[in-house]
């Protein structure tokens, strides 16, 4: 039990270490390109510290990740920014349910390194597989919250990207 509080402990601490970076992203300078570099990078750097005790991370060979892309069956959380970045990008269309951008064959995302901050910070928070699909309240309010203050340098929220523009 000590085990499970510690780790929700962890991501209390990251949770509220992001949203102060995110909240700041104006110190990062008045240049537009480098508050998104430095919103990207808060992303990263809070899934980078969080994935290890999350239930992306695998069992059998932590550094790896997700092998299922369960979380992929979705149409990813966009800004304008971020939509435009995407409709320039190379899709899959079909009805397969998964992101627009995700590779089936490899089961990985295939825009990486230039996803969106949402995927960025999207991790299972949850204690089973079933919270890969069903985010948990954590994992949504914590992107609700982050909405304002990301609209401000990625503009307006766009929903979810299907692909189509």
């Amino acid at each position: 039990m000590r085990d499970l509080e510690r780790a929700e402990d962890v991501v209390r601490r990251e949770i509220e270490r992001l949203k102060r970076r995110v909240i700041w992203v104006e110190r990062a300078g008045d240049d537009r390109w480098r508050r998104i570099s430095f919103l990207y990078r808060v992303g990263d750097s809070f899934g980078s510290r969080l994935f290890p005790g999350t239930f992306c991370s695998s069992r059998i060979r932590p550094s790896i990740g997700c092998t299922t892309g369960s979380c992929c069956q979705c149409r990813p959380d966009v800004f304008e920014y971020e939509k435009a970045v995407l409709d320039l990008l190379p899709k899959r269309m079909d009805s397969a349910g998964y992101c627009p951008f995700f590779n089936l064959a490899r089961r990985t995302c295939g825009i990486y390194g230039v996803r969106p901050f949402a995927c960025r910070i999207f991790y299972n928070l949850g204690s089973s597989a079933h919270c890969c699909q069903n985010p948990t309240d954590l994992t949504l309010q914590l992107f609700d919250s982050l909405k304002p203050h990301l609209e401000r340098v990625l503009g307006r929220y766009q929903g979810g990207y299907d692909g189509f523009a």
